[in-house]
């Protein structure tokens, strides 16, 4: 009889315990719905048990939602998945010809296998590749190529998606793919600002520079402490409008562009490092169109380590190369349109009508998911991947109020150190994706505000508030 009364008792301490969690669950996502800042916005909400299949939270969960930058996700967990962990680029420096030792001469051509690694020199890791190239011609000790230094790409084309917006890409975060991708097909440009406000801005310098790399300076000094300055240009387009406004300092004030094209860049920083080292170019034509001999063989960092950059930088340029690699095998065409087709086809066999993608960045305004399918992601990478894949993962996410993209989300708040996840963000876009940490357990958490007329600042306030009300419930 008492071991009856204690089931029974417990049986309903249990029930009062889950529905007072419902009750408060359910008052913390009106009190969201219900924010004046919200009134014209679509939002979608869905949070999961960490059991990942019971649903304590809905709302529009099935509808389609404008991701940004949460699409990142789902393009590295593609990666992961089919390249694995410790994939890595291979670049391949060789010759044709003859490598005469004793006259410290190459009879032939240096060539330059490119093969789309979207780390080659990057600003986000240390090892270096031009290093590494200077190190092995002087081991080689070789003073004349009698030929030329020849860039070949596995697809001699540099593009971004076509549905990016004309806005974004002469911007460093609209860089497109290459396979001859060269420092985050980036160019940094230093401005001297400190001038009155109105007047035009000069450029102090250009790093790295190309002889093929014209700037168009139409920046002034604004009243405004903030950088206001945007560039217009698209790939293989040698010229860069740069408009807008950049506040008064007394120091150089750095502004980032896309390349117009990588090879280029990459070319020249390789014949800067040959006159360095006092390497003479003959420039003689030779026949041999073959390698006769390999030099070196340049590997980027694992791709847990890439992956790491892309969800925890949010970092575009990665993203996109990511892509395009994962479709390699199955698309004839290297571009990203026809790689988002791939990842799109990728996904729709366990997320059918619920996942459409443009890119693999999240910068188009095209790709569409819903909140639904989002957390079906972070189940399917918790139950399905295998552990190396997992820890790859949920390495290479930000945590709230600490790190990477999250660190101002939830900071001083509950859910400090206790959410980690991908944001995404463009204009009248926010959204959120994770697990939310509670005692040992992880719950998938999304949210997703689109179309919003209010400052972002008000948005993620409000998205924050509700987290933390969802964390204090669970």
């Amino acid at each position: 009889m008492l071991l009856r009364f204690l089931i029974l008792f417990f049986f309903h301490l249990n029930l009062f315990f889950v529905v007072a969690q419902h009750n408060e669950l359910e008052t913390a996502l009106e009190k969201f719905k219900n924010n004046a800042n919200l009134f014209s916005a679509h939002i979608g909400v869905q949070l999961i048990d960490s059991d990942g299949e019971t649903k304590l939270l809905s709302y529009q969960d099935d509808k389609l939602f404008i991701p940004a930058s949460v699409t990142k996700l789902w393009t590295t967990a593609m990666a992961t998945r089919t390249l694995k962990p410790k994939y890595k680029f291979k670049t391949v420096v060789g010759y044709c010809g003859e490598l005469d030792t004793s006259n410290h001469t190459l009879k032939g051509d240096l060539y330059f296998l490119m093969n789309g690694d979207p780390s080659l020199e990057s600003r986000f890791i240390e090892q270096s590749f031009l290093n590494d190239l200077r190190q092995i011609l002087i081991k080689r000790k070789i003073k004349v190529i009698e030929g030329s230094i020849k860039i070949i790409p596995a697809d001699d084309n540099y593009h971004t998606c076509s549905q990016w917006l004309w806005s974004d890409l002469g911007n460093y975060y609209g860089a497109g793919y290459s396979t001859s991708t060269f420092m985050d097909n980036m160019v940094e440009l230093y401005f001297n600002t400190n001038f009155s406000i109105g007047d035009t801005c000069k450029i102090l310098n250009v790093i790295p520079n190309s002889a093929t790399f014209l700037l168009t300076n139409e920046v002034t000094v604004g009243n405004q402490n903030r950088d206001l300055s945007f560039a217009f240009g698209v790939p293989l387009q040698g010229e860069r409008v740069i408009k807008g406004k950049l506040p008064k300092r007394n120091s150089p004030y750095k502004v980032k562009v896309s390349m117009h094209d990588p090879k280029d860049f990459l070319n020249e920083s390789i014949k800067e490092l040959m006159t360095l080292l006092n390497i003479r170019e003959l420039n003689n034509s030779f026949t041999l169109n073959a390698l006769t001999d390999t030099l070196m063989v340049y590997h980027s960092p694992e791709l847990s380590e890439l992956v790491r950059i892309v969800n925890f930088e949010s970092n575009n340029n990665y993203a996109e190369h990511l892509m395009v690699e994962c479709s390699k095998e199955y698309t004839d065409f290297l571009h990203i349109d026809t790689a988002a087709t791939f990842m799109e086809s990728y996904w729709s066999q366990s997320f059918l009508n619920e996942v459409y993608f443009s890119d693999g960045s999240g910068l188009s305004r095209k790709n569409l998911v819903t909140p639904q399918a989002m957390n079906g992601l972070l189940v399917h990478i918790m139950k399905d991947f295998y552990p190396n894949e997992k820890e790859c993962i949920l390495g290479s996410l930000p945590v709230s109020g600490i790190s990477g993209t999250l660190k101002y989300i939830g900071k001083k708040t509950a859910i400090e150190g206790n959410f980690i996840g991908k944001s995404g963000s463009m204009g009248g876009v926010r959204c959120y994706t994770g697990y939310l940490k509670k005692n040992e357990e992880y719950y998938p958490l999304t949210v997703m505000v689109n179309h919003f007329l209010v400052s972002d600042a008000k948005v993620r306030r409000a998205i924050e508030n509700l987290m933390e009300e969802i964390y204090l419930a669970l």
